[in-house]
């Protein structure tokens, strides 16, 4: 499928109906419809695709001038929380009263927490569009399927599911989906090779791969720093981190170069020590100075 049936069954799609069953009223600017379909048509990179595909997301919900189709969030004085939230509303509850960040950051607004769900939302759709999109590509592919016609859906998933475990929250079960019909491509690749025993084990090799790369990536602080807008700043993976249960905290340095590891316990020890002196004391502390203690 090309990427002009791919925008017509984006418009569909959202000229079809939104949360609540209420069908979207038509688009008034038939001129910014097309500005921004030939914009996901040049995008050449990931990165380029999800900014080109956002921006039609919020143009779809919000309208042109991105005035918001629908309620506000109400004004109160407590926050409160999603119930599964995604990665930049999770990353706003880490954030709040957490003496491991520094005092300002420990304030979250309403106006923080409305813009965090919204950009939340318009990710998820993203994805679950995409993944619409990707299912779709690969019922379309021609009988019999090449080898080339695999490889390139499992790379269109392998990205799909990194954007996704990205987003969060329920976008992790997009993940899911993807990974599921990934296992699908994975076996009708096996098949095509069957009886070529080095290129079988390369397959498995390659497979076995992903499988525990991208089960450490479903960890939520990995969802805070992979995607192509970074929400966690450089100067908060230590605080970050060390929020984080003991085991989470052991996979993440797992996953880092060794230098860099021995970098972030020390980092990760001197604030815990610091926020301890201040007088917080981490329910979890012996097991997280553990961790960071080990060789």
């Amino acid at each position: 499928m090309g990427i002009r049936k791919l925008w017509r069954d984006f418009i569909a799609a959202f000229r079809a109906g939104r949360a609540g069953g209420e069908a979207l009223r038509e688009f008034e600017e038939e001129q910014e419809i097309q500005r921004l379909g030939a914009q996901w048509g040049k995008a050449k990179t990931p990165a380029e695709r999800e900014a080109a595909g956002l921006e039609a997301v919020r143009y779809a919900i919000y309208g042109a001038k991105g005035g918001r189709r629908g309620t506000h969030l109400a004004e109160k004085d407590e926050l409160e929380w999603s119930d599964n939230p995604g990665a930049r509303e999770a990353f706003l509850i880490k954030r709040w009263n957490n003496p491991y960040f520094g005092p300002s950051r420990r304030v979250v607004s309403t106006e923080e927490l409305s813009e965090a769900r919204k950009t939340d939302h318009d990710k998820f759709l993203l994805a679950q569009n995409s993944l619409s999109s990707v299912a779709t590509e690969i019922g379309e592919l021609p009988s019999p399927m090449t080898v080339g016609d695999l490889h390139k859906a499992r790379q269109s998933l392998d990205e799909l599911i990194r954007f996704a475990v990205s987003v969060g929250g329920p976008a992790k079960d997009i993940a899911v989906q993807a990974d599921q019909i990934r296992e699908t491509v994975i076996l009708t690749i096996r098949e095509a090779y069957a009886g070529d025993e080095e290129m079988l084990e390369k397959i498995e090799q390659a497979d076995t791969y992903h499988k525990d790369h991208v089960r450490k990536f479903y960890l939520p602080i990995m969802a805070e720093i992979i995607g192509t807008e970074r929400i966690t700043p450089d100067d908060e993976l230590v605080p970050s981190l060390v929020s984080e249960d003991p085991a989470t905290i052991s996979t993440v340095l797992d996953l880092l170069p060794e230098d860099d590891r021995v970098v972030m316990q020390a980092a990760a020890m001197k604030l815990i020590l610091r926020v301890l002196e201040e007088g917080y004391i981490d329910p979890q502390l012996d097991k997280k100075l553990a961790v960071l203690a080990r060789e």
